[in-house]
């Protein structure tokens, strides 16, 4: 095991443009050098990455990092390689464009030990060449980035990284360890649980940035939207227009056509816009992400697709254009400005009728009843072990359905016990029935959740108190102060009063007398009908709780003390 005593030697000498650790970074390179699984909660722009490039410099193995982007694969390939010669040699990336004698010739490399670093996609992890040559090698490290894709309390979900735990144990479990900028209680328990972590590390800073304004303007008029968007943009960068003058603004949208259609807005009112998403060509992405990089673009209409692993710290203003289908999502999202710690601004443009949006987007990510039923039934078919990619080929033809969605159910349908797995495949066991109904009421609970986190959203743009507090509740994170004076609700409030009002002591002595019952943020609760669920927000006699199976709920606190409804666990 490397000398724990000389990492601020290491980081300095390897990482010198790091002068020292940021909080956690150095809990977190701890408890992985020492052999232990960590969950490390840090905050965007908080130095995540630099816990497993410093680990994986330290370790004589290979380090795999299991990454959600091809994007932001070949960024951190580039920066490390970088940091020397030697290891721009010893640092690769496998990804589905890694084809023929030249993914033969990079196997080859893994399986000899020659790899300090291998970066993939959770969805190569489940290919058998790929865990072959895992297998063949040392592996020291397995490092999970964006770790709440794992979860669907998560705002970006996907299947594959369902299969991780079966990937670590091909290549031997090393120990794991997740990252992450945005997880609270729930998708911290579903990250450990579906890693099947052994005993983990929870480290987990404050995400407060301080140097972050945050604000919400309300849109009456949806057909002045882009007009008041423009305007926003001025008053926040009056030099925008200026090539020579220094920030940048992100505008987030929901869908790729708004993406498309806000930039042309922007600049026919002569702002200097452009547009990103995932259904452009990959080379016009490199384009457009290079332009904005290099400032010869000083705004961009984006979606999600934009952001992950991107690091461009004069960030001065995040605006989104519409709400966002979480808070996680935002946060996430707003911690893109203001990564240089100068002051930067966050905005929401609210209107409740955008949520409408993602109810449709929502109902067309899921499989129809029919569908389902459809699926069901031609598994309920499989009596003999089957490989499964021919369940997911004949899945995807008969019904009609694309392979991730398949692939979905086909895990739903393992998590409750209707699939047996075998060496040579898979098979359907139980009742077809039983297995519809089962489906249909996960995704019963699914929707719930989904309408909860939507109802979030609108309750940050409608708060009339500090906005600050209210996001940290939400992700797990305590703020003592009554009045942030960063936020549009608190400057408001602080003109109304004077400037005894402010001190520090006063203010959490006020939030503390406000609170609602005897509970506390962080809390974990039971609920007679909702069952298990963590206390995220009190808010006067208000008290938010998270329930793993039915989202958010919003509750009289002396009605809950009254009845005994909330237990404490």
């Amino acid at each position: 095991m490397p000398d724990l005593r000389n990492l601020d030697d290491e980081l300095a000498a390897r990482f010198p443009q790091h002068p020292s650790f940021r909080p956690g970074q150095r809990e977190a390179l701890e408890a992985v050098l020492a052999g232990r699984d960590v969950v490390a909660v840090l905050p965007t722009g908080g130095g995540k990455t630099l816990v497993y490039q410093l680990a994986g410099a330290l370790l004589p193995g290979t380090t795999v990092v299991a990454t959600p982007l091809l994007a932001l694969m070949h960024d951190q390939v580039r920066r490390l390689s970088q940091v020397s010669a030697e290891h721009a040699e010893r640092v690769a990336a496998i990804s589905g464009n890694v084809r023929g004698e030249q993914r033969e010739r990079m196997l080859k490399e893994l399986r000899a030990g020659r790899f300090d670093f291998l970066f993939t996609t959770p969805e190569q992890l489940l290919r058998a060449d790929l865990r072959q040559a895992l297998a063949a090698t040392s592996v020291d490290l397995f490092c999970v980035d964006e770790a709440h894709c794992i979860s669907e309390w998560g705002f970006d979900f996907r299947p594959a990284y369902r299969e991780l735990a079966d990937a670590a144990q091909a290549m031997g479990r090393p120990p794991i360890l997740a990252l992450t900028a945005t997880a609270p209680e729930a998708v911290r328990r579903d990250v450990a649980q579906e890693l099947r972590l052994t005993d983990p590390v929870l480290v987990a800073r404050g995400f407060d940035r301080t140097n972050l304004h945050l604000g919400v303007v309300h849109v009456t008029n949806p057909d002045r939207r882009d007009r008041e968007l423009a305007g926003l943009i001025f008053e926040l960068l009056p030099d925008i227009r200026d090539p020579g003058s220094s920030g940048v603004a992100v505008v987030y949208c929901t869908t790729r056509r708004e993406s498309e259609e806000t930039a042309l807005a922007l600049l026919s009112l002569g702002l200097p816009a452009g547009h990103y998403h995932g259904g452009m060509e990959r080379s016009l992405r490199e384009e457009v992400q290079t332009g904005f990089l290099t400032e010869e673009l000083r705004i961009l209409c984006a979606t999600s697709a934009f952001g992950m692993g991107i690091d461009k710290p004069n960030i001065r203003a995040v605006i989104h254009r519409t709400m966002p289908d979480s808070l996680e999502a935002y946060w996430q999202e707003a911690g893109r400005a203001g990564r240089d710690d100068k002051p930067s601004d966050c905005v929401l443009l609210y209107r409740p009728e955008d949520r409408a949006i993602h109810e449709h987007l929502h109902r067309r990510s899921r499989p129809s009843e029919p569908t389902v039923a459809k699926m069901v039934h031609l598994l309920g078919q499989v009596d003999n072990a089957t490989p499964e990619p021919e369940v997911l080929a004949r899945l995807t033809q008969v019904a009609g359905v694309a392979r991730s969605g398949a692939a979905t159910l086909l895990d739903d349908l393992e998590r409750f016990g209707f699939i047996a797995t075998f060496k040579s495949g898979i098979r359907f066991k139980g009742a077809p029935a039983e297995a519809m109904e089962t489906i249909a009421s996960h995704q019963a609970a699914q929707v719930k959740v989904e309408e909860s986190r939507l109802d979030m959203v609108a309750d940050y743009a409608e708060s009339s108190s500090c906005r600050r507090r209210y996001l940290l509740n939400y992700l797990g994170d305590d703020y003592p102060g009554e009045l942030c004076l960063r936020c549009d609700n608190c400057l408001r409030i602080a003109q109304r009063r004077g400037t005894d009002d402010w001190e520090e002591a006063a203010q959490a002595e006020r939030v503390e007398a406000d609170r609602g019952g005897p509970f506390r943020t962080g809390q974990t609760v039971e609920h007679p009908e909702w069952g298990l669920g963590s206390v995220q927000r009190i808010e006067g006699e208000v008290v938010v709780v998270r329930f793993d199976a039915v989202g958010y709920r919003s509750m009289h606190a002396p009605t809950v003390v009254d009845r005994g409804l909330l237990t404490a666990r």
